[in-house]
């Protein structure tokens, strides 16, 4: 609820500050008409004032754009005419000062400068008509707003002909007269002199008085200006454009109070609309999304503040577009152009002033969160500054630890890269210090050999506990594991873990065999002594002549099924040693498993009946051709089905499945008189036999396929504990996988061929 109430609060907040910014562009535009219309009757009396003063001579000029002009005139001269004959490094030098005064206006004014000899103009116009004895043109009247010739005799004496000027405030040639009344010769003499002795004192130069009348000014030269009327030139010391001056009187009559008073009317509803005391302790000053706006409030306050003259020409634009008509007018007018033009209007003030709120509002924190809380919860230099003293102190520790582990498998050249570029860096920032830079030097060996220092001991300690762990090792507790870092030498922990962990297999792998080999020769033992007794006993019973002839043939019975016992017994240890010795030869031929299982199975159909065994088979119809050894694949099949007669559960169902996977040779396609037919070969073929276990089974499935293992272990049945290994040995044999699966009493044996 207190979410929900906080989100409503801020909601409400932004609403009416946007009326706020809203009401204030409104009134600004109500109030634009009144302030253009002050403007104007201010422009309209200074207009009066002006042409007056230019009409009694008074009016002003631009001396600054006369003075390069005349300036002008003696660099073109020394341009066409060279330095012969005067003092050429005094005058050299004065001509580079006055050539950078020229040059401003010298791609502005159009020009035609005359020697007795050469002529140079900047312009295509035909301004030599304009020369004292030319023709005039009353087209270049329309375009020049003045022109005037600047004409120096043999003496170098400065004249002012062919007079023409025309201003918008109605100057006719007030401003050239004015020059001719300011630069008379006397004036020039000693402008000249003054020039011309500055120059020579920084070359080491002696000038006289009057140099300048005998070789520093024009002699026979004569030049006409024109000004272009695209050239703005400044007078009575107003702005170079009628435009810009409008604007400063749309400033200075009530547009930068009215922008003054509507940013502090909106920092004032600001205030009241993060005011905790009125919301109810609702406000939340805190940062929002992942944005960090200081430094852009700062950078609009900053701009905002001083857009005086921005809102003064929206101001000035409004009585240009509307002719100072109020908004009200213009939406009545119907006209579309209109209304979209104060829209456009309104839409800039909105942001004007919003730009302003937005600003505050970021910046508003700081009065509750302090100036350190607020700089580092809303500045975006902080949060780079802290995440890049993060990452430095990341790739410090990160350079620490490689140091301190240095693995020599494939790392070492790159950390020692690593090492020397920061040595290098910390050398060539100390160097910078010169003579200072010794003591740092000093105190940076000082702290290396205690680094140094410090990492060796790490070193011998790691080092200590490395040698602790091979001797406990090799002293035979394989048990043992330190899980202590050690440092450089913690890529060899790895390799004593493996070591440790391979002996542990090794020993436990040795036991196991002789736990096998002991009971090899317990169980071999004893299915070779009982048969072996039986026998013996009976023999002894023979000798008696007592016994009945039909005792006599039960006896002898009983004595050739145990020597068959002991013949089958023999005949598996055979097989078994031949298996383990890796000594089976196979005779191999096509055979077709399907049918050879069904046949082993034939000889087993009593047994299983008398046992009420019943078979559930799942085989293919076609036949299942394999390339086997048709001996050593019946006596694979005979051991499983001998296994299922001995140790089946009575009355249960046993499951006999055969899979076959047919692959289509690809491509390969063999031609006949009846046409092409595709060639197949065998894939995989598995065979599955399963049944239910008469006792429970104790072993898992690898350990019963060992030799001599049985399912009961009490060797009560006539097993020898050597079928399934038989049968295993001579599936691998023929390239086959043998495995078993014991889920409780369900027992699975799985044969496949790939």
């Amino acid at each position: 609820m207190l979410d929900i109430k906080l989100k409503s609060s801020h909601k409400k907040r932004s609403l009416m500050g946007a009326a706020a910014v809203l009401a204030v562009t409104i009134l600004s535009l109500f109030l634009f008409p009144l302030i253009g219309d002050r403007a104007e009757q201010e422009y309209e009396r200074r207009t009066e004032e002006r042409e007056f003063e230019n009409s009694v001579g008074l009016g002003g000029i631009d001396f600054e754009l006369m003075d390069a002009l005349r300036k002008g005139s003696y660099v073109l001269y020394y341009e066409m005419a060279g330095f012969e004959g005067i003092n050429q490094k005094a005058v050299q030098a004065a001509m580079e000062v006055w050539a950078a005064d020229f040059e401003s206006w010298r791609n502005e004014v159009d020009y035609l400068a005359q020697t007795t000899d050469k002529m140079e103009t900047n312009t295509t116009r035909e301004i030599g008509k304009l020369l004292p004895g030319g023709l005039g043109s009353e087209e270049l009247k329309k375009q020049y707003q003045c022109y005037f010739t600047l004409k120096y005799d043999e003496y170098g004496e400065l004249s002012i002909e062919n007079v023409w000027g025309s201003y918008e405030f109605g100057i006719e040639d007030a401003i050239v007269k004015a020059l001719l009344q300011t630069n008379r010769r006397n004036s020039f003499q000693d402008l000249e002199d003054m020039y011309l002795r500055n120059a020579a004192e920084e070359n080491g130069e002696e000038v006289e008085e009057g140099a300048a009348k005998s070789g520093f000014s024009p002699k026979n030269f004569q030049m006409v200006f024109g000004i272009p009327k695209s050239v703005e030139v400044a007078s009575y010391g107003y702005l170079n454009s009628n435009y810009w001056y409008r604007v400063l009187l749309h400033g200075t009559n009530g547009g930068y109070l009215l922008y003054g008073g509507s940013l502090a009317v909106l920092l004032v509803v600001l205030l009241l609309l993060t005011s905790n005391k009125l919301w109810a302790g609702t406000v939340d000053y805190r940062r929002r999304g992942r944005w960090y706006l200081m430094e852009a409030a700062l950078a609009g306050i900053l701009v905002l503040l001083i857009a005086w003259d921005g809102f003064a020409e929206l101001n000035t634009q409004y009585g240009a577009t509307f002719l100072n008509r109020s908004p009200i007018e213009i939406l009545r007018s119907g006209s579309l152009e209109q209304i979209l033009n104060l829209l456009e209007m309104a839409f800039c003030l909105f942001c004007l002033f919003g730009g302003w709120y937005l600003s505050l509002a970021v910046l508003r924190p700081l009065f509750a969160l302090g100036l350190l809380g607020y700089i580092r919860e809303y500045s975006l230099i902080c949060a780079i500054c802290t995440k890049g003293v993060s990452w430095i102190r990341s790739r410090w520790e990160q350079t620490k630890y490689e140091v301190s582990h240095v693995d020599f498998s494939n790392r070492t050249i790159r950390t020692i890269r690593k090492l020397v570029c920061l040595n290098f860096l910390i050398l060539s920032f100390l160097s910078f210090f010169w003579f200072f830079g010794i003591f740092a030097l000093i105190v940076y060996s000082v702290a290396v050999f205690f680094l140094v220092k410090r990492q060796y001991d790490k070193v011998e300690r790691d080092y200590r506990s490395l040698m602790q762990a091979t001797t406990r090792i090799a002293g035979g507790d394989l048990q043992y594991e330190d899980r202590r870092d050690w440092g450089v030498f913690e890529p060899f922990k790895d390799e004593l873990t493996k070591i440790r962990q391979g002996f542990s297999k090794a020993v436990e792998k040795e036991v196991k065999s002789e736990r096998m080999k002991t009971e090899l020769i317990t169980n071999v033992s004893h299915d070779l002594k009982t048969p072996l007794t039986a026998i013996t006993t009976y023999v002894e019973l023979l000798k008696d002549e007592s016994i009945s002839r039909e005792q006599r043939a039960a006896y002898v019975e009983v004595l050739e099924r145990k020597s068959l016992r002991l013949k089958v017994l023999v005949e598996d240890l055979f097989e078994v040693s031949k298996a383990a010795s890796n000594s089976i030869r196979l005779d191999l031929m096509e055979v077709d498993v399907v049918n050879l299982l069904k046949q082993v199975c034939v000889e087993h159909e009593k047994a299983f009946a008398d046992m009420g065994l019943e078979l559930k088979w799942k085989i293919p119809k076609e036949k299942a051709v394999r390339l086997l050894d048709n001996q050593k694949t019946w006596r694979i099949f005979e051991n499983l089905f001998l296994n299922i007669e001995k140790y089946a559960m009575p009355g249960s169902r046993v499951f006999v499945e055969v899979t076959k996977e047919q692959e289509e040779a690809s491509g390969a396609k063999e031609e006949n008189r009846q046409g092409e037919e595709s060639v197949q070969k065998d894939g995989s073929l598995s065979v599955v036999l399963k049944n239910m276990s008469a006792q429970e089974l104790h072993v898992s499935g690898t350990e019963i396929t060992e030799r001599f293992v049985r399912g009961d272990t009490s060797r009560t049945t006539e097993g020898s504990g050597l079928g399934l290994a038989i049968a295993k040995s001579f599936t691998e044999a023929q390239g086959g996988e043998f495995t078993v699966t014991v889920d409780g009493d369900l027992f699975k044996a799985a044969i496949l061929w790939k």
